[in-house]
């Protein structure tokens, strides 16, 4: 093949490939750069010749970027994570290699190089990296969760048979909840539905025409949602087993929404139920189990919540005032 034919081979091969290519001397000393270096940057190749290129890396990645041709004569190849720039002012990462040409003798006449757009992928680890320690952090909380049911859950059984349906009924309702953060990027976890959930869980199909629902539309934060999930768990166990759901005759309304609570906009979640046989009431004010504790203690100290409950012979009362700030999504900006 003619020389002539073999530089407009080799021409039309560089200029069809995606990465930027160039040609260089020394340590670092660029005498060529391709036409994709040149749409990318704006820099033609006399302008890119020397250490001319460096004009457009980033600033904080240029000391990387002699340090790497400072090491080739050990390496024997130039290889360097940069970030370039773009006429507009941005930034991509690019993956920056060379390797080099010899003449007979084993000297270096020259090196040839590529600059491989990887910005796409650098922004995929980081987002990988987010996710890793999100999980981490996920997998500690819940672990500390179910540590602290199974000791609260120990603590309040009579027997090993009491502590087994407990605490796998708790299991149960934390693994409901994570189901809906497992989808809440895509599906906001709303209180009404995080509500149902649970009662149509626990409650027989025959005892929802004794269960009132009312509410509004309010999505609530990850954060909130765990415990919340418990909390109402809990009041739908003690409805169902010694409440209002325990009996034909009961009822149970639950309704919700937004209200101004000491001057701060708050959710509140009202939890009633009537019709309790003379004599029986749902639960003893005086007895302290692990949902009330989760009510009165826990939903306070972790969501800065207001809790009140209140009981009679003729059922029991629970409210909820949960502050903005521990519930409210805000709008995203995109």
């Amino acid at each position: 093949m003619a020389d002539t034919e073999t530089q407009a081979w080799l021409l039309a091969l560089i200029e069809g490939m995606p990465q930027m290519v160039w040609r260089a001397v020394g340590h670092g000393s660029w005498t060529w750069s391709s036409p994709q270096w040149r749409d990318y940057t704006g820099q033609d190749k006399h302008q890119s010749a020397g250490a001319g290129w460096l004009e457009v890396v980033h600033p904080d990645d240029r000391a990387a970027a002699r340090q790497a041709w400072a090491q080739v004569d050990q390496e024997k190849e130039f290889h360097v994570d940069l970030r370039i720039g773009a006429p507009d002012g941005t930034y991509r990462w690019f993956k920056t290699n060379a390797l080099p040409i010899t003449a007979r003798d084993g000297g270096i006449v020259e090196w040839v190089g590529t600059s491989t757009d990887i910005d796409d992928l650098r922004q995929l680890q980081e987002e990988q990296k987010v996710l890793v320690t999100e999980l981490q952090h996920r997998t500690r909380n819940l672990i500390a969760v179910v540590h602290a049911i199974a000791l609260q859950t120990v603590q309040s059984s009579a027997s090993l048979d009491e502590f087994e349906e407990r605490f796998e009924n708790r299991l149960a309702a934390l693994s409901r909840v994570q189901g809906l953060l497992s989808r809440s990027e895509h599906e906001p976890i709303m209180i009404g539905k995080l509500i149902e959930l649970e009662l149509n869980a626990m409650a027989d199909p025959q005892a929802q025409d004794q269960i009132s629902l009312s509410g509004p539309d309010i999505p609530i934060r990850n954060t909130a949602t765990q415990t919340l999930a418990l909390a109402i768990h809990e009041l739908s166990t003690n409805a169902l087993k010694y409440g209002a759901l325990s009996h034909s005759w009961g009822k149970l309304m639950v309704s919700w929404y937004e209200h101004d609570h000491d001057g701060e906009r708050t959710m509140r979640v009202e939890w009633v139920e009537s019709g309790m046989p003379a004599g029986r009431p749902s639960v003893s004010a005086d007895k302290v189990g692990y949902g009330r504790i989760l009510i009165e203690q826990s939903l306070p100290q972790q969501l800065g919540a207001a809790t009140a409950m209140t009981f009679d012979d003729n059922g029991i009362r629970c409210v909820i005032d949960l502050p903005f700030r521990h519930y409210g999504i805000l709008p995203r900006h995109g």
